[in-house]
């Protein structure tokens, strides 16, 4: 009995601990990269380093682990008055690696990045308005200063909720993302029901999955909100959304893809006390594998 195949499209160096999941519970995994990092050049990113070495920011606000690495390359110095704010554990881990002491670890939605910084910042007193559990902030302090390196690709979600919390935000690129060259046999498959799921993790790789072209049959799986409104958007049907980004909830919601409705739950090892899931539409068409 042949076991469902599933699509990993994530860049390089991304994905481990979702592969070796999907793999203890069964499932085929086929990786391919549809995007691939460029690092910013270091002349770009020298301005933003010297100011923030020099302690001209209140807060670093870290998105991911490319970002991280882009960074590290060109020589992140980051002052005792600045606070390292990563968003997620895998994003803290990279900090971590690179020496660097983390003040503050967000879930990985914009919302739930800017609500994070909101309270840890009232909380210490900061100028940042909204709800806390510390003093009331001083009205007239001035406002976070912050800076935001992320992909150039990058929605100004983040950096909105950010501004809209009364914080100045700087956001500079630190990554490039590019399409990557893919297998042949990959491109056929796609679109020709080769694939029982795909897992989509950005809404670049949505984009491109869509202009790839996605059969039917095929469950789509999305990290997020976000990457589930770009799927919409490029014209997928999306099958099931993550609760959490991060690799417990994409392989529960893989296995809620795929399933059937009378299927047991998924192995322990997939098991995660935040890794529950959504099911975004009706069960995916039923057809013969190929």
């Amino acid at each position: 009995m042949s076991r469902d195949r599933v699509l990993l499209p994530r860049p390089e160096g991304r994905g481990d601990d979702l592969t070796d999941l999907l793999e203890i519970a069964g499932y085929d995994v086929v990786r391919a990269p549809f995007v691939r990092i460029e690092p910013a050049p270091a002349a770009d990113l020298a301005p933003a380093l010297d100011r923030l070495a020099g302690g001209a920011y209140d807060l670093l606000v870290i998105t991911s682990p490319a970002t991280v690495r882009s960074l590290v390359a060109v020589g992140l110095r980051v002052p005792a008055g600045t606070e390292i704010v990563a968003v997620g554990g895998a994003t803290a881990r990279a900090l971590h690696e690179a020496g660097l002491e983390v003040d503050l670890v967000a879930e990985g939605s914009g919302a739930a990045l800017v609500e994070a910084v909101r309270r840890h910042r009232d909380a210490g007193g900061s100028s940042a308005p909204g709800p806390g559990s510390g003093p009331a902030p001083d009205p007239g302090a001035p406002a976070p200063r912050v800076l935001l390196p992320a992909s150039s690709a990058a929605a100004p979600t983040v950096r909105e909720g950010l501004e809209g919390a009364g914080m100045r935000v700087e956001q500079i690129d630190a990554y490039h993302p590019q399409h990557a060259p893919l297998p042949a046999q990959v491109e056929r498959d796609l679109p020709g029901g080769g694939f029982d799921a795909i897992v989509l993790t950005s809404s670049m790789i949505a984009r491109r999955a869509a202009q790839i072209g996605v059969h039917p049959r095929t469950a789509v799986v999305v990290i997020g909100r976000p990457t589930q409104e770009a799927a919409v958007d490029a014209g997928l049907r999306v099958d099931a959304r993550a609760e959490h980004p991060d690799a417990p909830s994409l392989a529960r919601a893989v296995h809620l893809a795929l399933a059937p409705e009378t299927t047991t739950p998924p192995p322990t090892s997939l098991d995660s006390p935040t890794g529950s899931t959504s099911r975004t539409s009706p069960t995916r068409p039923a057809a013969p594998k190929e």
